[in-house]
């Protein structure tokens, strides 16, 4: 009788022992709902490992009787593949029913001396409204010669968010198109939510002191010892019930709850915006399935719960603090309502949703293939997948891209970036009918494509093709900087991350952090490749994976 892979076990011990993932959990808890769901990590003749969405996994063996089935047809358990997303039902603690959901197919003035300052609100391709710092909102037009620049570097528009912060410098008084757009750096982004009880307020010092403190953390709120010193000033916004409050009557609400927004201020933390709860908190994890802006409130998808928002709503999403113009349908989100009786407002919504594209102003795309052939300055891909809305799309085609002196090509089987001669010269694309090829016994490469349209900025380059069926999308944050560990080389630990589900066609919250494998992965930040060591903590990164081995990463 055949077992799981002694390999992976061996690994998943490995894992246990060295990276803090993957505990096997309580089995009670699928046992006792009756049923099961994540993705197949592995399978024997009559066992399975399937792993749950927030990423705890379980060994599960079969009754006398199983029914299989993908895409509603019934199938045997050998067409399952690894990395496949199942739905499992349990009777006596067996799995009696087992689904798979096959969601993709294999394969393959003075110039500048008009100034604005303010906060983008919203981007509409060549077009971005700014809420201004002098009051009001005005439109701006960006044109071919308009430069983005970001932490002192020019910068593609795509690297643009709804929510940064910028400065636009124009070279005529009565032009709406900037010459120049400089974006706060990683300065505009928070660096937490917490959640604690109002415990005592220093006017003078400009300090709220919080006990019982918790942080939002991997989709729920974790504890934090003793108590917590925050700045406050008088550009701190703080609400109740969609209503702004002063500092000075701050001191009649010791002992209220607070949700307490902050950023990183010289090293200290500086409150950005504080609501305060109103009455009981009920957490949502869902997706916002319609908004009604003349009520100013959004219908929850697997609930149908209404909520109602307002000004002092607290709205992240992209590690940014947005106003609540920001949210759409379809967005998955941890949702912290306040209320009683059915009438229920929203104090926090954090919004899980990543793309490659910030913003519909980027036409990056990645694309997975065969290399069919190889000219000067274009290539051909055959049987490629392009990765479309967090899924893999496959072609039975062949798709033309295009490489010049500025795209950078890295070659995984030798672990070294290449010229474009060693590129058009080398053996990556040849005729496999050839007697040349056949002589040789050349064989096609592969590749993983990052472009700008139809111009590739990054390429990784392998002999082998992944299985694209094994792989997930993720998004999360760096928890730390990356190490080299000895046994698996460079890695790094994803906090706060979540796992597109394409059987459910939402983003699902993992509940622990884990280490992600960077040793054979295209990681590409600004357009470029760089290297491990080069990512930092508090990155945000979106990220494609076969298990715990990164294949993908992009900085955010």
């Amino acid at each position: 009788m055949k077992k799981l892979n002694k390999i992976f076990i061996l690994t998943l011990i490995i894992s246990i022992l060295f990276t803090n993932i993957g505990v096997f959990a309580d089995t009670t808890t699928p046992y006792r709902q009756g049923f099961i769901e994540g993705f197949l990590i592995d399978k024997g003749e009559d066992e399975v490992i399937i792993e749950e969405y927030d990423g705890t996994k379980h060994i599960l063996t079969f009754n006398k009787y199983p029914i299989f089935s993908i895409d509603t047809i019934n199938v045997s358990l050998d067409e399952f593949q690894e990395g496949m997303e199942v739905y499992a039902t349990l009777k006596n603690g067996k799995i009696s029913y087992m689904e798979g959901f096959s969601t993709i197919s294999p394969g393959y003035i003075k110039e500048g001396s008009k100034i604005r300052t303010g906060t983008i609100k919203k981007i509409d391709r060549d077009q971005i409204i700014i809420d201004l710092d002098i009051g009001g909102e005005e439109t701006y037009f960006i044109s071919p010669s308009t430069i983005l620049v970001k932490d002192g570097e020019k910068v593609s528009f795509n690297t643009l968010y709804v929510g940064d912060r910028v400065k636009l410098h124009f070279d005529s008084i009565d032009t709406f198109t900037p010459s120049v757009i400089a974006v706060q750096g990683k300065e505009i982004e928070i660096k937490g939510l917490y959640k604690g009880e109002l415990l005592s307020v220093d006017e003078i010092g400009e300090k709220l002191i919080f006990t019982n403190v918790k942080v939002l953390n991997n989709g729920d709120w974790e504890d934090l010892s003793g108590t917590k010193i925050l700045s406050f000033s008088e550009d701190s916004s703080i609400y109740i019930g969609g209503v702004n409050i002063s500092l000075s009557k701050l001191k009649y609400y010791i002992g209220n709850t607070a949700y307490v927004v902050v950023k990183d201020f010289f090293s200290d933390e500086k409150i950005e915006r504080m609501v305060l709860k109103n009455q009981y908190e009920t957490i949502y994890l869902d997706t916002i399935e319609e908004m009604n802006w003349y009520g100013n409130s959004m219908e929850l998808s697997t609930t149908h719960k209404n909520l109602t928002f307002n000004n002092g709503t607290i709205v992240i999403k992209n590690g940014r603090l947005l106003d609540t113009y920001s949210l759409e349908e379809g967005m998955d989100a941890f949702i912290v309502g306040d209320g009683r009786n059915g009438i229920m407002s929203a104090n926090v919504v954090y919004v899980y949703n990543e793309d490659i594209n910030n913003s519909n102003i980027g036409q990056n795309y990645l694309y997975e293939g065969r290399i069919d052939a190889v000219f000067r300055y274009s290539m051909l891909l055959e049987d490629f997948a392009v990765l479309d809305e967090n899924e893999w799309k496959s072609f039975d085609d062949t798709k033309e891209l295009y490489y010049d002196e500025d795209t950078m090509i890295y070659d995984l089987e030798n672990g070294k970036i290449i010229t474009k001669e060693e590129f058009y010269y080398g053996e990556y694309g040849v005729d496999e009918d050839s007697d040349f090829a056949d002589d040789l016994d050349y064989e096609d490469w592969y590749a993983y494509i990052y472009t700008d349209g139809d111009r590739i900025s990054a390429i990784m380059l392998q002999e082998d093709r992944d299985s694209l069926l094994r792989q997930r999308i993720t998004n999360g944050v760096a928890a730390s900087n990356p190490e080299e560990h000895d046994w698996v080389g460079w890695r790094i630990n994803i906090d706060n991350a979540s796992d597109w589900s394409s059987r459910k066609d939402k983003w699902m919250q993992r509940k622990s952090s884990f280490y992600l494998n960077l040793e054979e992965a295209l990681i590409i930040k600004d357009g470029k490749i760089i290297k491990p060591y080069e990512l930092k903590a508090t990155d945000r990164l979106y990220i494609v994976r076969d298990s715990l081995d990164a294949k993908v990463v992009i900085v955010k």
